[in-house]
């Protein structure tokens, strides 16, 4: 799915970006021996294009004559498109074809039937002609719009990385933020990490090279297999996310004192196994260079698992609501201001577990609603990482004490090594003041670091506090 969208608008940047070869008029003709190769995106138009002439020829065979009264055009094809046969007097439209990128599939393509029964002809070269001016009208406002949405990838994707980094470098420096949850959060992490790496190198070395795709080199298509199995991976850790929130919440979903492996083999095992079928199924049936063209059903043996698990994430962030609900109606107190922050929460969660794909599945035809829909689409997946680590993260009340707590002590240390400072000053300022409430990111107190370096982890408190904590900033 994100591959889908990014890949699209980059091969009409590519291809808009390309110089326009000439076509020939028939299939018998052919290219100047010294003329330069044609992008590998022309290859493949070209290839479709040839298959719809193929498949119109046969089909025009097949129909039976004009059964009609009074004169008609004769069914045709036109070099692009293919033409029934038309009463007198009857103006043909049909969508414009999507052989190439710079063809907008939404417009409409026209051919005129005049009252003596011929195709319309060209005022100027008195040659048959059908009107495709549509079809590429809006090029040049297609190409800023790619141009913004390339852009757009490499901004999200490199900010990205660099605020997950420094988030699990966070994670793993301070022991007392060690938990089961902290586990969770570092594997989604370390998955936005190499999926955002894997979609940049891709973006950058692999599409824009011509060249290579024409050479087909096995690593292109490794590349492609390691991004959709990093890609799963994302999705099925922030189910794991899901369902750990549901499980502290709502109900016990993996029992014994929730085992990290049955996370791990969600997390990091089933991906394998879809991804793994699609590749042997791609190399069997569809096996295109680096396996670039989306126009295959192979690619829902990945996507079909992907859609299931954010189904069952947007349903358990659902119940948890409801539960939720049901409580604050419970609790007329000073206590339900904490529920109303925590369903506020839980619904401003549902962009980071990628529900937004679930809730907008489909593209808007107009054109106005199409154009917000990429724009709003593309931030969310593009700077996802970004979003997902100032929550889990920056914002978090705990990871904000513990780093002011390290770096207070680290002040004091160097002051009283260096004696550039008063070295009296008192210990208790290393710690937040005293009318601080304190929320922790695993729901109970910190333990101390000689536990955590042990591998000891406690049982965390199962309180409404876990989503309010995203919300606590």
């Amino acid at each position: 799915m994100k591959f889908t969208i990014i890949s699209q608008c980059l091969a009409l940047l590519i291809f808009l970006d390309l110089p326009t070869p000439i076509l020939p008029d028939t299939p018998n003709d052919t290219y100047l021996e010294d003329m330069e190769p044609e992008p590998f995106l022309y290859v493949l138009g070209r290839k479709r294009l040839m298959e719809a002439q193929y498949k119109c020829y046969d089909r025009m065979a097949q129909l039976p004559p004009y059964e009609g009264e009074g004169p008609y055009c004769n069914r045709t094809w036109d070099g692009w498109m293919c033409w029934d046969d038309t009463p007198a007097g009857v103006m043909l439209s049909a969508t414009c074809p999507d052989y190439f990128p710079d063809f907008d599939s939404s417009e409409k393509v026209t051919k005129y039937c005049d009252e003596n029964g011929d195709w319309f002809k060209h005022p100027e070269n008195n040659q048959t002609w059908s009107n495709y001016t549509l079809c590429n009208a809006f090029t040049p406002e297609k190409l800023k719009n790619a141009y913004v949405l390339y852009y757009l990838a490499i901004v999200g994707h490199s900010l990205s990385i660099f605020t997950l980094v420094i988030s699990l470098g966070i994670f793993l420096y301070f022991k007392t933020l060690g938990c089961h949850r902290v586990t969770l959060h570092k594997n989604m992490f370390l998955t936005y990490v190499l999926n955002s790496t894997i979609i940049i190198i891709h973006l950058v070395e692999v599409v824009p090279n011509g060249e290579l795709v024409r050479r087909d080199p096995i690593s292109c298509k490794v590349l492609h297999f390691f991004h959709q199995y990093m890609m799963a991976c994302n999705y099925f850790w922030m189910l794991c996310e899901g369902i750990y929130l549901h499980t502290l919440i709502v109900a016990s979903v993996f029992t014994e004192a929730q085992r990290l492996w049955w996370y791990y083999l969600l997390g990091w095992g089933f991906p394998l196994l879809p991804t793994t079928i699609h590749a042997i199924a791609r190399a069997v049936y569809f096996n295109d260079n680096c396996w670039l063209s989306m126009d295959t059903h192979l690619l829902y043996i990945i996507h079909g698992p992907v859609m299931a698990a954010l189904v069952v994430n947007f349903f358990f962030l659902l119940n948890i609501v409801r539960v939720l609900v049901i409580k604050m109606r419970q609790n007329r107190e000073a206590e339900s201001h904490m529920y109303l922050k925590a369903v506020r929460a839980t619904l401003f969660l549902v962009p980071l577990l990628g529900i937004q794909f679930v809730v907008f599945p489909w593209r808007p035809s107009n054109k106005v609603l199409g154009k917000i829909y990429d724009y709003l689409m593309h931030s969310l997946i593009h700077f996802q990482g970004f979003f997902v680590a100032s929550i889990y993260c920056f914002w978090n009340n705990e990871v904000q004490t513990t780093v002011k707590r390290h770096w207070v002590q680290f002040k004091i240390e160097w002051n009283q090594r260096w004696g550039s400072r008063n070295s009296n000053r008192p210990a208790s300022n290393a710690g937040p003041p005293s009318n601080d409430i304190p929320v922790f990111i695993c729901h109970q107190q910190p333990r101390n670091e000689a536990a955590t370096e042990n591998g000891e982890e406690g049982a965390e408190v199962i309180a409404l506090e876990i989503i309010e904590q995203e919300s606590s900033a």
